[in-house]
Parts: structure tokens; C-alpha cells; sequence
């Protein structure tokens, strides 16, 4: 699957993995395990034992190892095999070990990177929003294509008086709009010419957000696969910190957003399926400049990812002795 070179991707809420336990979800056009130790600490992998290449994701946490359910082979948070029940005398080889991705955990969800550099220390870039609370307002909702195409829908300002005429394209004063572009390395910002009121801001490679009033929209454009992709939307909203009343909050903006995007989801999935590319045959119009940006932006930053089949072919430990008829 074709992503953003050395970017930190949000891949899941913090939320969906609990202390102690292991969760499997394809994410970025890959089967991956995720697992949480006692301490807190996630960790996630290519969701396959190196030795029969059973899903460790049906398998348990065991003490702070992940034991694969097959033969209760165990590894730690670093990937290395610590346990092989079989052979509990033999030294482990190297080449059991897992292939595992580069994690951080902040803003109240999970990042994976993607290389090929080494990942940077600390927590990835987030938008500011101190003295805001998002509780009670999260959205996950699925969305059958690419991530790219969604991304796209929420850089495109001209649809609102036709896809939402009913919501939020009310307050749209006329559908003839200049749309101004601002591109800032990752960053692509977008305004109404119309309008005094910024409009929405998109950090690559899938995080944007739009201010509504006193309120800011946020939303995490996050790749399942090829043609697969789920928001995470989230409402920040400054009103209440006490956690009873803002939950109550978020939940009625919850229902609000639930419409918009249920709204903009058929026009997405019209769409033919896939990434979406600069020289992609569309006949673009000057109200496209974000859109324009985007795929500009996204040209020259792309990679394959994972390269796990070409570090599987270079030269590795031995597992050890193959049986007398192999020799």
C-alpha cells in the first residue's frame, strides 16, 4: 500500500486496547497485532508468529508477554521470542522474532510509523487544544475506499451546499466560491473568499480540523486498506471540564457529526476505489486547489510500505537444525 514516507499515522484510539490485552485489526493494508502491557506500555507487529504464521492476535497476554496460541510460543514487547515451550533447553534463535512497527501513543490515540527513516523521538505533531474537551464525542465510522478519497471530501469546499443542504450547507451564502490555498510543508490550509472565517486545516498525513463557532471538528483519516478507511471524528468543545457534563456535550455533537458524515460517506464511496493520484483523469476546476495540493503534496512523498517481504529475504539467523532428512 502506497503512504506518506516517514510520517507517524493514527492507526486507533487509545481506548480500544486495554491493559493486558491483544487486538488484531488490518490497518494501513496490513494484519497487525496490538497488545498492552501491565505498566501500560503498547506494542504492536506484523500480526504473524515467525513459526508456523498463526495470527498472534487469537493468542493471550501472559504476565507482559503476548504467547501465540499455537504452541505458546511467547515474545516481548521488543519482539523477542523469550519461550519456546517445545524446546525449553534450546537457545532461541534470532529469527524467531517478530517484525515489529515503531509506536507512540499520545493525544488519546496510537501512531504508527512509517520509514523508512527511524522514527523521532517524542510524540507526534497535534493540533493545539488546551482548555477544549473531546469527551463523549468520538465517532468511528467506516468507509469503503481509500482514505486519500476521504481526505479529499473534507478538503473540498464547494460540495457543501449540495451534499449538505440539509446540515451544515445551510450557512453556505452561495455555491460560487473562490477558494484560497495555503500549503506550509505538511500543512494545507483552505478559506472561502466569501467568508472572514478560516476554513479547514489538514496536517499530513491524516489529521484536519475545522472550527465551528467556538467549537473545533476533528477527524483522523485512518487507512484500513487500499479501498478501506475509517474517520475518527472527535468534537473539542471549551464549555464544560467537568467530565458528566461534557460527555453530555460531546454525545449531542456525537449525533450532530453523525449526520454530516453519514451525509458525505455515498459520495466518497461513489468514487472510483483506490488511491487517488495527481494525473488521475478528473477534470479539475480552480475550486479544487486543496485537492490539487493534496495530491501535489502526496506525489513525491510516497513509499510502499511495509518493506517486510524485502528485509524477509535478506540473510537471518538459523532456526536451527532441520531434521536428518533436510540435511
Amino acid at each position: 500500500m502506497q503512504l506518506i514516507a516517514d510520517r507517524w499515522y493514527v492507526v486507533l484510539d487509545s481506548n480500544e486496547l486495554g491493559r493486558g490485552e491483544v487486538l488484531g485489526r488490518m490497518r494501513m493494508g496490513q494484519e497487525l497485532v496490538f497488545w498492552r502491557e501491565s505498566s501500560g506500555k503498547a506494542f504492536a507487529a506484523r500480526d504473524r508468529c515467525p513459526h508456523r504464521w498463526t495470527k498472534l492476535s487469537n493468542g493471550k497476554m501472559v504476565g507482559d508477554a503476548l504467547q501465540c496460541p499455537f504452541h505458546g510460543f511467547e515474545f516481548e514487547g521488543g519482539g523477542t521470542c523469550t519461550k519456546m515451550p517445545a524446546h525449553p533447553e534450546r537457545k532461541i534463535s534470532g529469527a524467531m522474532s517478530l517484525t515489529t512497527l515503531s509506536l507512540r501513543e499520545a493525544h488519546g490515540f496510537i501512531w504508527i510509523w512509517t520509514g523508512p527513516s527511524e522514527a523521532p523521538k517524542g510524540d507526534p505533531e497535534f493540533f493545539d487544544f488546551s482548555g477544549y474537551s473531546a469527551s463523549g464525542s468520538q465517532l468511528i465510522v467506516p468507509v469503503a475506499n481509500s482514505y486519500t478519497r476521504a481526505v479529499e471530501n473534507q478538503l473540498d469546499m464547494t460540495h457543501l451546499p449540495f451534499v449538505h443542504a440539509k446540515s451544515i450547507g445551510r450557512f453556505v451564502k452561495s455555491p460560487a466560491m473562490e477558494v484560497q490555498t495555503d500549503v506550509d510543508g505538511d500543512v494545507i490550509r483552505m478559506k472561502n473568499s466569501q467568508s472572514d472565517v478560516p476554513g479547514p486545516e489538514f496536517w499530513g498525513p491524516n489529521i484536519w480540523r475545522l472550527k465551528t463557532g467556538p467549537i473545533w471538528q476533528f477527524l483522523a483519516f485512518v487507512p484500513i486498506d487500499e479501498t478501506h478507511m475509517q474517520y475518527y471524528l472527535r468534537t473539542y468543545q471549551p464549555f464544560a471540564t467537568w467530565e458528566p457534563a461534557a460527555w453530555l456535550i460531546g454525545k449531542m455533537t456525537a449525533a450532530s457529526n453523525d449526520r454530516v458524515v453519514g451525509e458525505d460517506t455515498p459520495m466518497v464511496e461513489g468514487q472510483p476505489k483506490g488511491e487517488v493520484k495527481l494525473a488521475s483523469g478528473e477534470v479539475l476546476v480552480p475550486s479544487d486547489g486543496p485537492i490539487i495540493a493534496y495530491r501535489k503534496w502526496r506525489k513525491d512523498k510516497r513509499r510502499e510500505w511495509p518493506d517486510w517481504d524485502k528485509k524477509a529475504s535478506a540473510p537471518n539467523d538459523p532456526p536451527g537444525d532441520p531434521p536428518k532428512e533436510e540435511r
